[in-house]
């Protein structure tokens, strides 16, 4: 690093500043950190969790910070084993490749901005080329002059691009939208790693040593230069924010006063090497060493911490929705939160399944990354992999095996396996069954209640049944014998059958082992279950009007729907297990 003379903050000018600057349609995002800004807000009211995983996709290479805009999401890509890039423009409906473009050039670097439609690409060797957001049409290529070195992501708003450029000192350029033309130039030390930042008329960068600028748009008339002590290679990108710039230096990361370059303070402790901070209307969330900091914009007073799993590493995102705001930070293990933004408590969170890239913005060997969102969609690079997340609302859709039946192996019923999948639109949901599959089930019948949640928490519910007949039990009533015309199940051991809608009309079942019999919808009218043993059986929406049910056993029986007129009750035990003679010769309203 060459070091140079003390140079106190020059101002050149003071215009009155927007409080903020953003792309054409608020919800797009159009550059680095989301907007022109780089201030890493973003106001959308679909992007409030519980959020659910639209898509996931695997590109070559490492893959950029996404631009949201006109239904596609663009990114940068490596070429793995060898120079250049390609740019991407993929669906938001479902990460299909619309189109995608060769960028050729020195190294694996090239990124891009979005403005009007169009994508702006710039590569390491100083070409700058305009590609149709739509079709990927070449609008036109222009080889920036001057520099040889080109490592700051473009900026595009209001028809002009902005891009920095090094190898020979540094120049900040402003570039013609429609044509490439470059319209303006203007020297700064030394042109490394800082995507221009715009507010409503000025642009602003900042390279080694806080050798930071102020520009006026688009002429690049030079408003205040915050100097220092030294210079030398490389810088940080700016954030513009509430009439402020914020700078990051391994010699202080400041505020500056966006009129007039003047310092305010600092915000973060000299030496700390951040990521770009977001900033909103009142507070400053920065990570410092693995820890989110929430400090007021006015005094920098500390409102909360979070540390995380002990590995973030991304630049932090604000989404702002008309139900309060969220902080957006990823880690190194693959975990990504959504914090309230008031309280820094984790609203939600998930498992992107690959480490999410941290930005670094002094390394060439592949573009810069960082979270995105807009239009809807949360977006997240993670390696060679972009996961795009939208608010979910949609439950999975759960699929459960009909009535399983099975044969006792002994007296305490069989093992039962079943299979129970689901399905979601958004991401994997995660199903749990009780009683599990492969349990010991029981004589009779037993109801499986399964629930499938998908990431965001939405859940649905089913159930079937298993019924495991007793070892002994013979469930063919083919083999029962017919007396005039109705049948003999005297004394029959039918215990735990499968009997559905069975036409048991008049049969004579006196003493039979009906315990967890399946009876659902079954006729019993004018049957004879005297003495029969029905605990536990299943008799859902049965027909047994005019039954003989004295001295039956009924203790657990399952009689919703059932019809018991003119049946009769005596000694009767009902199914809550009271006796009919106690209640009134009767089992109404003593029914389960």
């Amino acid at each position: 690093m060459r070091v140079a003379l003390l140079v106190t903050v020059a101002s050149v000018c003071a215009l009155a500043f927007g409080q903020s600057a953003s792309a054409a349609g608020s919800d797009q995002s159009v550059a680095y950190q989301v907007d022109v800004a780089h201030s890493g807000v973003q106001s959308d009211d679909q992007l409030a969790p519980p959020f659910g995983r639209r898509w996931k996709v695997t590109l070559p290479a490492g893959v950029s910070y996404p631009l949201i805009a006109g239904g596609y999401v663009y990114v940068t890509v490596a070429n793995p084993g060898q120079y250049g890039t390609h740019l991407y423009a993929l669906r938001q409906s479902d990460g299909s490749t619309a189109w995608s473009a060769s960028i050729p050039g020195t190294y694996d670097w090239s990124n891009a901005a979005y403005d009007a439609g169009r994508v702006f690409v710039v590569n390491f060797d100083g070409l700058l080329q305009a590609f149709a957001g739509d079709t990927g049409a070449l609008v036109w290529a222009r080889q920036l002059p001057g520099q040889y070195a080109f490592s700051s992501p473009p900026t595009a708003s209001a028809g002009v691009v902005y891009v920095g450029g090094a190898g020979s000192g540094g120049t900040l350029y402003a570039v013609d939208e429609s044509n490439g033309a470059v319209l303006a130039a203007q020297q700064v030390e030394n042109g490394d790693d800082s995507s221009p930042a715009l507010s409503g008329s000025a642009v602003f960068v900042s390279y080694a040593c806080n050798q930071a600028y102020g520009f006026a748009t688009p002429s690049l008339s030079p408003l205040w230069h915050y100097s220092t002590f030294c210079e030398g290679g490389g810088g940080k990108t700016t954030v513009y924010a509430n009439g402020r710039v914020y700078t990051r230096d391994y010699f202080g990361n400041l505020v500056l006063d966006a009129a007039t370059g003047n310092l305010v303070r600092s915000y973060a402790p000299q030496g700390a090497t951040l990521p770009a901070p977001a900033v909103d209307s009142t507070t400053i969330y920065s990570l410092n060493q693995g820890v989110l900091t929430a400090q007021a914009v006015g005094d920098g007073s500390v409102s909360w911490t979070f540390g995380g799993d002990g590995q973030l590493d991304t630049a932090p995102l604000v989404l702002s929705t008309s139900s309060g705001e969220l902080v957006v930070e990823g880690s190194a293990s693959g975990r990504l939160y959504a914090l309230d933004a008031s309280t820094g408590a984790v609203a939600w969170q998930t498992d992107v399944g690959s480490p999410i890239s941290a930005p670094d913005e002094q390394n060439v060997s592949q573009p810069l990354t960082g979270l995105g969102a807009g239009q809807g969609l949360l977006v997240v690079p993670a390696g060679a992999t972009l996961s795009a997340y939208a608010r979910d609302t949609t439950p999975p859709t759960l699929t459960v095996p009909a009535t399983i039946v099975a044969k006792g192996t002994s007296s305490s019923g069989a093992a039962v396996t079943y299979s129970v999948s689901a399905t979601d639109p958004d991401d994997t949901a995660t199903v749990s069954c009780s009683p599990a599959s492969g349990s010991l089930f029981p004589i009779g019948t037993t109801t499986v209640a399964c629930t499938a949640t998908d990431t965001a928490g939405n859940s649905a519910s089913a159930s079937f049944l298993v019924v495991v007949s007793a070892p002994g039990a013979d469930c063919n009533l083919a083999h029962y014998s017919v007396s005039k015309g109705v049948l003999n199940l005297k004394n029959a051991n039918l215990s735990g059958c499968y009997l559905p809608d069975a036409n048991l009309a008049g049969a004579n079942a006196m003493g039979a082992n009906l315990t967890g019999t399946y009876l659902a919808r079954a006729n019993l009218s004018s049957a004879n279950l005297t003495q029969a043993s029905l605990q536990r059986a299943w008799l859902a929406n049965a027909n047994l009007s005019s039954t003989k049910l004295n001295f039956a056993n009924f203790t657990g029986a399952k009689t919703t729907g059932a019809i018991f007129t003119g049946a009769s009750w005596v000694q009767t035990t009902c199914p809550d297990g009271t006796n009919s003679n106690n209640d009134g010769g009767t089992c109404a309203g003593h029914l389960g």
